[in-house]
């Protein structure tokens, strides 16, 4: 029971609700009043369930919350299931896990301004403000579908084959690799001018790289599920 208790507060309360309500209890208005109002009823329902294993720290904490003692008051009866309001909140879990994700793997500090995201959830409801606030970002949610362009943006050379096969000519063969055009890259032909000669292209020799445009600029695509989320960093 305790280990149960112990996980709600710590994975599901404090690493994601308060998290994402961190940035409307900094302010005023109906938005902030709904986020206290949510953590009231965790806190004082955590206070409850504590009480019989951590009696004075139970006591102390409720003392914030309610005159009395907690040890004389019921037990936590407070429900309340709405499975699509779950599923909402699952999947915005989640989406912020990913981008805060990706900021790591980019080097960027969770708190550092992060550009526009888009999210791309057709079956979710707006929630541009939570999102962005602990992201750091201009963060859009869309219901329509993204359209994205793929394109070459780079090569990718193995040069443990490029080297050996090539050696001298290594470098002018790098360079006629990327004279090709896009299609060529996409489906490379079985030979190369090289030098003025036609030289076959080992397999493995390189590959190409991809990015995506969406609207004009381009942008990182990261999926969650179904869900299609884009990052212009720029």
């Amino acid at each position: 029971a305790l280990k149960a208790i112990r996980e709600f507060a710590w994975d599901v309360l404090a690493d994601n609700y308060i998290e994402l309500a961190k940035g409307r209890l900094y302010s005023e208005g109906v938005s902030r009043k709904s986020a206290c109002r949510v953590l009231y009823a965790a806190y004082d329902a955590l206070c409850r369930m504590l009480a019989p294993f951590v009696p004075y720290f139970a006591e102390e904490c409720y003392s914030y919350l309610n005159k009395g003692s907690v040890h004389k008051q019921p037990w936590v009866s407070f429900t309340f299931d709405d499975p699509a309001a779950r599923a909402e909140g699952d999947l915005l879990v989640k989406v912020v896990a990913e981008v805060r994700k990706y900021k790591h793997d980019n080097g960027l500090a969770l708190n550092a301004p992060l550009g526009k995201v888009t999210v791309y959830a057709p079956h979710t409801a707006n929630d541009e403000g939570d999102t962005a606030r602990t992201l750091n970002a201009d963060v859009h949610w869309r219901t329509d579908k993204a359209h994205l362009d793929k394109v070459v943006s780079g090569i990718d050379f193995n040069r443990s084959v490029v080297g050996p096969m090539f050696r001298k000519d290594a470098g002018a063969f790098m360079d006629a690799v990327k004279a090709l055009s896009p299609e060529e890259l996409a489906h490379p032909p079985k030979t190369i001018t090289v030098n003025g000669k036609d030289l076959a292209i080992p397999e493995n020799a390189f590959a190409p790289k991809y990015s995506y445009v969406e609207e004009g600029a381009k942008v990182d695509v990261i999926t969650v599920g179904d869900v299609i989320v884009t990052i212009a960093t720029k």
